[in-house]
């Protein structure tokens, strides 16, 4: 055994050990104390820490006054049972196997890779955090952390967003955001618009909610406004979903004309929008938000960390009118009672100790070098992606209708990589041609590699 190992790692891994090999059965009684540490050359102590900690993951059972005995069902760790790529049909498809994640070579995922965290000094400052109150471990208030949302509501007026902290509900994520909204002021049957190309997540929302999902032709600069104001008339919707800047998944980001546009279109025909906005932190404050034209009359702003910092904390908020969040409050207290006290106390100290800044600024200096990379790379094999403005993870790149359908999903899947064609992004079949590719994989040389062997093939 390796000699860094401790010895109570050493009495369990010896204790498993016999187990495997069949030597100690399920119901047999294992040694003494005294005669295990004897045997393992160790203190009685450390053998009463190794069995207490097998009898907690189930292989050992402690019989008072007898001794302890081998389970009778000793679990066993086995590969998971996960089923196999079948390839992206739609977007709930291509949201599972971000999650599963079977593929090694990535530049259809939504996120970036794991080591650009790993490779973070963020990274460091996590593990340094120590949160000493009390309260970190309790139930958090129903509103979440007042500190984070009065810093929040500090980052929303440099984007030009006027917020009190009783107009800024936290939430487990942009995605309960979301939900939140859905469960509050979508009934069955209700008409609802989104971008289309657009957030394929959503869409799977809006079909639980059994809402009848209307989409709305997204342009490189915003939604294109004749079809936005046509759809909100002939529909009857009431509620339009976006992302305004870096657009999941064109890549593109609202111009300030279309901007008011899309904000007459919404008062003219009495539409609440919610505008997603999970790049806000690596963007400039000067672009333009509807949220900060609107002022939150009408407009419900949603913000997140999950994509600038780690999905896994799953923190994200909501900003609204007064009677909104209050609504959304007692939703959120309905369903899961209260967001993470924790989670967002250690967002908080990121941000108040600076540590956060200073990532961002590294974050942005190399999504910005990554994406030039990538563009250069496509363009190499004669695809154009358009560039993103301001500087998002995406490239929504025009291909050759065989390089996004399911035979062309599966053959690169079969050589390990993941890509995400246009089919994942849209309400219903479209004929369009294209995909998008995440900047931080779209210039990885079996990416490329393949692109170029496919693309040559469809020519002949």
């Amino acid at each position: 055994m390796p000699p860094s190992i401790s010895k109570v790692d050493r009495v369990v891994q010896s204790v498993l050990a016999r187990i495997e090999s069949g030597e100690l059965l399920p119901g047999h009684k294992l040694r003494s104390l005294n005669d295990e540490a004897i045997a393992n050359g160790v203190a009685k102590n450390t053998v009463v820490e190794a069995y207490l900690r097998l009898v907690a993951q189930g292989v050992l059972q402690s019989k008072h006054g007898s001794g302890y005995y081998v389970a009778r069902a000793v679990p066993r760790s086995r590969p998971s049972a996960i089923l196999p790529f079948e390839g992206i049909t739609d977007g709930e498809a291509l949201l599972t196997e971000q999650l599963e994640r079977r593929l090694t070579v990535r530049p259809g995922d939504g996120r970036l890779p794991p080591d650009w965290l790993e490779e973070s000094k963020l990274k460091n400052h996590l593990s340094s955090i120590r949160l000493l109150s009390s309260e970190a471990y309790n139930y958090n208030s129903a509103w979440g952390y007042l500190p984070l949302r009065e810093r929040l509501c500090g980052a929303l007026a440099e984007r030009g967003i006027s917020a009190s902290p009783d107009r800024l509900l936290m939430t487990q994520g942009a995605n309960h955001a979301m939900d939140l909204v859905i469960r509050g002021y979508v009934n069955p049957g209700d008409a609802v618009l989104v971008d289309e190309p657009g957030y394929y997540p959503l869409f799977s929302k809006l079909k639980l909610a059994r809402a009848r999902i209307v989409g709305v032709k997204r342009d490189q600069d915003g939604p294109c406004l004749d079809d936005l104001s046509e759809k909100a008339r002939s529909s009857g919707a009431r509620i339009f979903f976006t992302q305004s800047l870096a657009h999941n998944p064109t890549g593109g980001s609202i111009t300030l004309g279309k901007a008011y546009g899309v904000l007459r279109i919404a008062e003219a025909n009495n539409l609440m929008i919610v505008e997603d906005d999970p790049f806000a932190d690596i963007l400039p404050f000067s672009l333009p938000r509807l949220a900060s034209l609107d002022q939150l009359e009408r407009v419900i702003y949603i913000g997140s960390f999950s994509k600038t910092l780690a999905g896994s904390f799953r923190v994200g908020y909501v900003a609204a009118s007064k009677s909104v969040t209050s609504e959304l409050c007692r939703l959120l207290v309905a369903t899961i009672v209260s967001t993470s006290s924790y989670n967002e106390r250690l967002i908080f100290a990121l941000i108040d100790q600076g540590h956060y800044l200073r990532h961002l600024r590294v974050l942005r200096a190399r999504v910005t070098e990554a994406t030039q990379q990538s563009i250069n790379a496509l363009k190499s094999v004669g695809l154009d992606g358009c560039r993103p403005f301001g500087g998002g993870f995406y490239l929504w790149v025009s291909t050759p209708e065989k390089l996004v359908d399911a035979r062309a999903v599966a053959h690169a899947a079969a050589r390990g990589i993941l890509i995400a064609p246009s089919m994942a992004f849209v309400t219903q079949p479209s004929d369009m041609a294209a995909m998008r590719v995440n900047v931080a994989h779209g210039h990885n040389p079996q990416f490329i590699s393949w692109l170029s062997d496919y693309l040559s093939k469809c020519a002949t």
